[in-house]
């Protein structure tokens, strides 16, 4: 019986191998004018949705929803650009 870690490429083989390039290793893509203009977007949206719910936890819960709705706007903006890559 054949052994279990026999390879069908021979040493020289496998290093001759071309392995694909990772996406995550990419150069962002972006613009840095488009880059500028997400990295505001997320940050408008995190001070939208700590704000909002410090409010509903310590105040008014449907003032805290109309918050979170308007910091969810900016994250969907910011969605979308990079969706697009625009």
């Amino acid at each position: 019986m054949a052994e279990q870690n026999e390879s069908l490429l021979s040493p020289e083989e496998r290093d001759k191998v071309a392995h694909p390039k990772r996406h995550n290793l990419e150069p962002f893509r972006d613009s840095s004018k488009t880059r500028t203009l997400r990295l505001w977007l997320n940050i408008i949206f995190m001070i939208g949705a700590i704000a909002g719910l410090i409010v509903y936890f310590y105040a008014s819960q449907q003032v805290a929803i109309y918050i979170l709705i308007v910091a969810s706007v900016f994250k969907f903006i910011e969605l979308a650009l990079r969706i697009l890559k625009i």
